[in-house]
């Protein structure tokens, strides 16, 4: 799978990164989220994870690339 940068939260080093692929998938880079309610909430299956990522990282990406 080939992965481009569209939107990150930095310049240089790992930090939330939005990458788009050669298929029709984003793939997202984030903090794990670990607080236990909001996993309840979620209910995800064993194969499904979760992150955080800025909103302002959404909106970058957004007006770059999926307008």
């Amino acid at each position: 799978m080939k992965l481009t940068k569209w939107a990150s939260d930095c310049e240089s080093g790992p930090c939330p990164t939005l990458w788009g692929t050669d298929g029709p998938d984003v793939i997202v880079q984030g903090f794990v989220v670990d607080a236990p309610e909001a996993l309840a909430t979620m209910r995800l299956p064993e194969n499904e994870t979760a992150v955080r990522i800025p909103l302002a990282l959404l909106r970058k990406a957004a007006r770059d690339h999926l307008s």
